[in-house]
C-alpha cells in the first residue's frame, strides 16, 4: 500500500491511501479505479481488508479521510470536529479532491466508487456538479432521505451548540444518536454494536486511536446539515446516463431500519437519472459490513454486479417514519403515539431516564413523530422545544452517568475491599447492622467462635455487632462524640468505626446509613503500599495523591522528600496536605501522623 498527503481547502492535510494492481495482474481493458469511502466512526486505515480485496480482482483502490477523521487532522480540525460555519462545504470539497486524485486518466466507464454513511452523503453532493463522476456507484447503508430524521439531528446539535461548547467533544450526543441507531437490535452491548455482530470487530474500532471518536456537537450539526442537502437537488439536475447504483445493506441495519427506507432511496435515485438501481440485504451484516470483506466477500460481489454477473433485488416492505416511531412507542411508552405530552410531561420523562435510559429515546420518538406529522412547520417549533427541554435533558443525562459511575465503583470498591480480606459493615446512628460483606460474617464468626452464624442470619450478626461495639474506644484527638473509633475485643484491637462525609445526611434518618465498621481478618500480614492508600482513600475520603502524600508524611518524610520522592513540586505536595488536613479535621503534620496510626493503619496496618 502506498500513501501521501493532499492539500485540501484551507491548507487542510488529506490523507489518501492507494492499493496497486501488480502489473502482471492488470487487466486486458486497462486500468480501472475504485474510491472506498468511510463512515462516521472510521478511517481509511480500517479499510484494509476491502482495498486488497479490489486490489486481487483487478483494480487500483482508493481511499482517504475526509477532514476531522482518520490522518487528516489538525489544530484547527481535530479528529470528530467539523467547522461550525463551512464544515459540510469543506467536507464535500475534500471529497471531491480526493475523487480527482483517485480518477485521473481513468475513462468514466472504469470508475468504481463504494461509500458508506457520511461518505455516500458526500458523493451525493459531489454528483450535483460532477454528473459524470463514475459510472458504478456503490451507497453502502447510507443516511436516509427521512427529513424528520435529519431535522431533529440538526435541531438537537445546533441547540447543543448554542447552550455549550461547538468544537467541544459531546458524550451526550454521541450516546443518543447510537442508542436511537440500535434501539432495533436484537443484541446490543456497546452502542458501536450497530457496526457489526462480530465482538472483536466492535473492539478493535473502538480501541482505534484514530476511530471511534466523540465528535463535537459543531460536526453532528454538519452531518445532519448534509443529510438535509445531500438529498435535495437543484431542479433539472441529474447524473449521467448510463449511471448505475447498488445499495449494500445489513440484515439489521440501524440506517436503513433493515431496509423499510429503501424504497424511497431508490425513487429519488431514479428521480435524478440512475439507471439499473439494485439493492442487495447481506444477512448476518448490520450497517459496516465494508469492514468485514473476509467475512461477507464485499468486493467479489460488487465486481460481479460492475461485470453485470449479479443482479440482486430487495422487495423489502416500506416503512415510514411516522409509522416506524409510532410503532416503537407503542412497545416503549404506556400512553402511545397519539397522546402528545405536555412540556411538563417531556421535563418529568427526561429525569425518568435518570433509571431507564429509554425514556431519552422515547422523547426522540415523540419529537421525530410530531416533526413528521408537521411536515415543513415543524423545524421552529422543534428547535423551540428542545431548548426548552434541553437544560432538563442534559441534566439527567450526567445524573445518570454519575449514577453508573457510583455503581461501577462501588462493584469495584467491593472487589477491592473483599480481596484485602477487610470485613465492612454499614450501621446506622445507633449502631445497628444494615448491611455487611461476607468477610465481615466470617470476622463476627472468628472473634464470636461459640456463635452459629450462617451468613443469612442478620438478626444474629446484628446482636453480636452491638456486643462488639461495646468495646468501642473513641479516638483522644477527636472529641465531636462522632469521630472515629478503634474497637477492641479481649483488649485487642480488632476493628475502626468511622463516619464518611457522604453519609452525613442519610444519617439523620431514621435507620438510615450512618457509620462504616471495618474489622480485620488477617492478623499476621502487614497491608501492602497501595493498599494502605485504599483504606485511607475510603476512611477519610481522600483522592489518590492526597493518601499517597499523607502516607509519606505519615512515613516521617519532610514536605521537600515527598515532593522529590513523587517527583512533583513542593507547592503541589503543600497543597494535597492542605486538603488532607481539612477532609480530617487536623491542622498539622504531626496531627496528621497521630490520627492515621491511632485510626486503621494503626491496627490493620
Amino acid at each position: 500500500m502506498d500513501a501521501e498527503f493532499l492539500v485540501g481547502e484551507s491548507n487542510q492535510p488529506l490523507f489518501l491511501r492507494k492499493w496497486a494492481v501488480d502489473p502482471g495482474n492488470r487487466p486486458a481493458q486497462g486500468h480501472r479505479a475504485v474510491f472506498l469511502g468511510h463512515s462516521q466512526p472510521t478511517h481509511s486505515g480500517m479499510l484494509h481488508d476491502l482495498g486488497a480485496g479490489f486490489r486481487q480482482l483487478g483494480w487500483n483502490a482508493y481511499s482517504g479521510d475526509i477532514r476531522g477523521h482518520g490522518k487528516s487532522t489538525g489544530s484547527q480540525t481535530p479528529l470528530g470536529h467539523l467547522d461550525y460555519e463551512d464544515g459540510w462545504q469543506r467536507a464535500v470539497a475534500d471529497m471531491r479532491l480526493l475523487f480527482e486524485r483517485s480518477f485521473a486518466g481513468i475513462p468514466w466507464e472504469h470508475r468504481l466508487v463504494v461509500v458508506p454513511n457520511i461518505t455516500a452523503l458526500l458523493t451525493l453532493e459531489v454528483l450535483k456538479t460532477w454528473p459524470d463522476l463514475a459510472r458504478h456507484i456503490v451507497l453502502i447503508s447510507p443516511p436516509p432521505n427521512q427529513r424528520a430524521l435529519a431535522m431533529f439531528g440538526k435541531t438537537f446539535s445546533r441547540t447543543r451548540c448554542i447552550l455549550g461548547s461547538p468544537d467541544a467533544p459531546d458524550e451526550q450526543s454521541l450516546h443518543h444518536l447510537y442508542a436511537f441507531l440500535g434501539s432495533h437490535l436484537k443484541e446490543r452491548h456497546h452502542p458501536a454494536d450497530v457496526m457489526s455482530t462480530d465482538r472483536a470487530l466492535i473492539e478493535s474500532v473502538v480501541a482505534d486511536p484514530l476511530g471511534w471518536p466523540t465528535p463535537t456537537p459543531a460536526y453532528w450539526y454538519n452531518i445532519f446539515s448534509g443529510m438535509l442537502s445531500a438529498w435535495k437537488w437543484p431542479k433539472g439536475a441529474s447524473v449521467l446516463p448510463g449511471t448505475r447504483c447498488l445499495i449494500l445493506f445489513g440484515g439489521e441495519d440501524a440506517m436503513l431500519r433493515d431496509g423499510g427506507f429503501l424504497p424511497p432511496v431508490e425513487r429519488f435515485l431514479e428521480r435524478v437519472g440512475f439507471d439499473d438501481i439494485a439493492s442487495a440485504r447481506i444477512e448476518g451484516a448490520r450497517s459496516a459490513l465494508f469492514l468485514e470483506e473476509k467475512r461477507f466477500g464485499i468486493a467479489e460481489r460488487i465486481v460481479r454486479w460492475v461485470g453485470e454477473e449479479w443482479h440482486p433485488v430487495d422487495e423489502g416492505d416500506e416503512i415510514g417514519v411516522a409509522e416506524l416511531t409510532s410503532e416503537l412507542l407503542a412497545k416503549t411508552s404506556t400512553l402511545g403515539a397519539s397522546t402528545e405530552l405536555s412540556p411538563g410531561e417531556l421535563v418529568e420523562l427526561c429525569y425518568n431516564a435518570i433509571d431507564d435510559e429509554s425514556r431519552w429515546n422515547e422523547i426522540i420518538y415523540r419529537m421525530i413523530y410530531e416533526a413528521e406529522r408537521a411536515g415543513d412547520l415543524a423545524e421552529a417549533a422543534l428547535h423551540k422545544r428542545i431548548l426548552s427541554l434541553m437544560p432538563h435533558w442534559e441534566r439527567s443525562f450526567n445524573l445518570n452517568r454519575q449514577v453508573m459511575m457510583n455503581a461501577t465503583l462501588g462493584v469495584l470498591l467491593q472487589s477491592v475491599v473483599e480481596r484485602l480480606q477487610i470485613g465492612v459493615a454499614i450501621l446506622d446512628s445507633d449502631g445497628a447492622l444494615l448491611h455487611s460483606n461476607q468477610t465481615y460474617f466470617e470476622a463476627l464468626t472468628r472473634l464470636f467462635p461459640e456463635s452459629v452464624l450462617p451468613s443469612s442470619e442478620q438478626g444474629i450478626a446484628s446482636s453480636l455487632t452491638r456486643e462488639l461495639l461495646t468495646g468501642e474506644l473513641a479516638d483522644p484527638a477527636n472529641q465531636a462524640g462522632r469521630g472515629d473509633t478503634i474497637i477492641l475485643h479481649d483488649g485487642t484491637p480488632v476493628g475502626f468505626r468511622f463516619y464518611p462525609e457522604a453519609l452525613k445526611h442519610t444519617g439523620l434518618q431514621r435507620q438510615g446509613p450512618a457509620s462504616v465498621l471495618v474489622l480485620r481478618t488477617s492478623l499476621g500480614r502487614d497491608l501492602e503500599a497501595d493498599s494502605r492508600m485504599a483504606l485511607i482513600e475510603l476512611a477519610y475520603g481522600l483522592t489518590g495523591k492526597e493518601a499517597e502524600v499523607a502516607l509519606l508524611i505519615a512515613g516521617g518524610k519532610s514536605p521537600e522528600e515527598a515532593a522529590e520522592t513523587l517527583g512533583i513540586l513542593v507547592s503541589t505536595v503543600r497543597g494535597h496536605l492542605k486538603k488532607a488536613f481539612s477532609k480530617m479535621n487536623v491542622h498539622s503534620q504531626s496531627e496528621l501522623t497521630s490520627r492515621l496510626l491511632s485510626g486503621p493503619l494503626g491496627w490493620l496496618g
